[in-house]
């Protein structure tokens, strides 16, 4: 099979992960001066590829994308409608994840907001009442792959979790799975921590808003890592000064780097990290790509298989 590769901000090693691993193909570095037989490529590995990329591609058949979220992939001008998208499932984000999400809920439980607000002015604030993590309520919207490896996460940290979807997901033990569009609002409303992990669709673009902050119980916390479209911004910062969310921690925006005169950087009740929440790891995104391709060349159905209509 011959394969055209690229992708945005690889020094290399991917390409060459990639390469071991699927030695019995020829891979094409887009990037290389050599000329690419565009006539006999039937697949792309790719991410954030240059407009034109797929202009001479008319025999491709899969496209391998190198991220677990596609909504931006799915906007590249040119990306053939009838050309089937593979994404990643994990490559080592869900350990990740899990680690960004256990350190948000913590930072929650333990009110470390509050820590903070009281170090500034020099209060010794040592009366302060913590709950427990058993009796701190983290809600994750999205069930998902990443979801459910967060929620066990958390859960194995004693946190009461449960997690909300579209349709009935089955997930680890001790975790409580939520479902149907009927189901939010109650979900929301026992949710004392509040995570956004769905992928980002027309249906879940801005529902991160004031209509969904007003069933959290007041003092609730926020943590998005999942995509910045997801929030209303004007809204989160409405409900953290009116007290019906204590804080909030974000990993990713709607303008990304976040311009500096963003009141988020400032803002003593939110945390900021620049996008960092969960990378694809190299060796685990190249194994996962390999073992989609074999997939595909035995007729079968790999597990990232993108459903263009619903956006992931």
């Amino acid at each position: 099979m011959n394969i055209v590769f690229y992708c945005q901000g690889d020094d290399g090693s991917l390409l060459s992960a990639l390469r071991q691993r699927l030695d019995a193909h020829v891979i094409h570095d887009w990037s290389d001066d050599k000329p690419i037989p565009f006539d006999r490529i039937t697949a792309a590995i790719a991410w954030m590829p240059p407009v034109g990329f797929f202009d001479h591609l008319a025999n491709l058949t899969h496209i391998y994308a190198v991220a677990a979220g596609v909504d931006h992939f799915l906007k590249t001008p040119g990306l053939p409608d009838n050309v089937d998208v593979i994404r990643l499932t994990d490559a080592g984000m869900g350990r990740q994840m899990g680690e960004y999400v256990l350190y948000g809920a913590l930072h929650a439980q333990r009110r470390m907001h509050e820590l903070r607000l009281a170090q500034l002015v020099a209060r010794w604030d040592h009366p302060m009442k913590v709950k427990s993590a058993q009796d701190t309520r983290v809600g994750i919207l999205g069930a998902g792959q990443l979801g459910s490896s967060v929620a066990k996460r958390l859960a194995d940290n004693h946190f009461t979790v449960s997690c909300w979807s579209r349709s009935p997901k089955t997930l680890p033990e001790g975790i409580t799975s939520i479902s149907g569009s009927a189901e939010l609002q109650r979900f929301v409303s026992a949710s004392d921590v509040l995570v956004c992990l769905l992928p980002l669709t027309e249906a879940t673009t801005g529902i991160l808003n004031a209509d969904l902050f007003s069933y959290l119980p007041t003092g609730s916390f926020l943590i998005n890592p999942g995509r910045g479209a997801h929030l209303v911004e004007p809204d989160l910062l409405d409900a953290l000064q009116s007290g019906q969310l204590s804080g909030a921690m974000l990993d990713v925006f709607s303008e990304e780097p976040l311009p500096s005169t963003h009141p988020f950087w400032l803002h003593p009740r939110v945390v900021v990290t620049p996008h960092v929440a969960a990378k694809s790891l190299i060796d685990e995104s190249a194994t996962q790509i390999a073992e989609s391709i074999a997939c595909v060349e035995q007729g079968g159905t790999p597990a990232g298989l993108v459903e263009r209509h619903r956006g992931y």
